[in-house]
């Protein structure tokens, strides 16, 4: 076992809930946005900086542009008097 898988097991088993809830948001932040499912294991392979390794479960599939604003919901209706000029 390396110092780097030491260190993460330390830190992934951290008694301190604040720490290690920390270490692990941390973490989950940055392999979220490699679109990598968040685990144990992943988190490791990441830790020991072998990203390569990971292969994503679900590959970031993009929707057509159209697709996308159809889902948004209009802004609000302005209520009350209208603005002073």
């Amino acid at each position: 076992m390396t110092d780097k898988d030491q260190q993460f097991t330390r830190m992934w088993n951290e008694a301190n809930k604040s720490k290690r809830e920390k270490f692990r948001n941390l973490l989950k932040s940055k392999i979220l946005a490699r679109g990598i499912i968040f685990n144990e294991s992943n988190a490791r392979t990441f830790w020991n900086g072998d990203v390569a390794l990971i292969t994503p479960e679900k590959p970031y599939e993009e929707r057509p542009r159209e697709e996308r604003f159809e889902r948004r919901r209009p802004p609000p209706r302005r209520r009350g008097p209208p603005p002073h000029r």
